[in-house]
């Protein structure tokens, strides 16, 4: 039989800081700019995809949308790594602790400014606007929902981060072998004061006398 191996608590910070950085990586393939107005009936009426996510190479994205997809990865291997050794590191004097709210704010920061940008497929739009004013129209490009789920799970990675900082929130358990239930209690032994249920007697038999008369009574 195997023996028991206690479950592994991990804070819930780490939990949160892993968890959003997930999010940000799994969703960096999702739609995260589009083109908005006339110019997404154009592309769809002549069957090109009017989105591109945060790998297209198409747009003025890449390679800022890369940097933070591989921020993402990296706050996911350094919790990954502290669990595996339970441990803290440290690297270039830094805690590794440090080194995640820093990744973990890095990505809030460069999603936060990307989907809060006003975003144009023309550049200088906004400047030559005054000569046209379709162009803020026309060549509009709209948020997609993969950039808003990917600055929702940076925001969860970097609350997380700072919670495993400071050591703040509770450590949930992972995993673990239970231990097997104990045996059933033995009966207790007869001791003084114990009733004892009488035993019947095996029955005896005669003795057998081998050519001689019993003895007289």
């Amino acid at each position: 039989m195997q023996p028991p191996v206690p479950p592994r608590a991990v804070p819930l910070g780490d939990l949160l800081a892993a968890g959003g950085a997930l999010l940000v990586f799994a969703f960096s393939f999702a739609p995260f700019v589009q083109y908005g107005g006339e110019m997404r009936q154009g592309a769809e009426i002549d069957g090109v995809s009017p989105r591109f996510n945060a790998w297209s190479t198409e747009i003025f994205m890449v390679p800022l949308t890369t940097f933070v997809v591989v921020a993402a990865m990296l706050v996911m291997a350094a919790v990954g790594v502290r669990f595996g050794l339970r441990r803290e590191l440290s690297a270039l004097g830094f805690r590794m602790r440090q080194i995640e709210v820093g990744l973990a704010l890095f990505m809030f920061v460069v999603l936060l400014g990307m989907v809060a940008s006003d975003k144009h497929a023309f550049f200088g739009a906004r400047r030559f606007s005054d000569s046209d004013p379709l162009l803020l129209t026309q060549y509009r490009m709209d948020v997609g929902w993969g950039a808003v789920l990917m600055l929702v799970g940076a925001m969860i990675a970097l609350a997380g981060t700072v919670l495993a900082h400071f050591s703040i929130g509770p450590n949930i358990a992972m995993g673990g072998r239970p231990a097997p239930p104990p045996p059933p209690p033995a009966p207790p032994a007869a001791g003084y004061g114990q009733w004892q249920s009488p035993q019947p007697e095996p029955p005896q038999e005669p003795p057998i006398w081998e050519g001689r008369p019993p003895p007289q009574q």
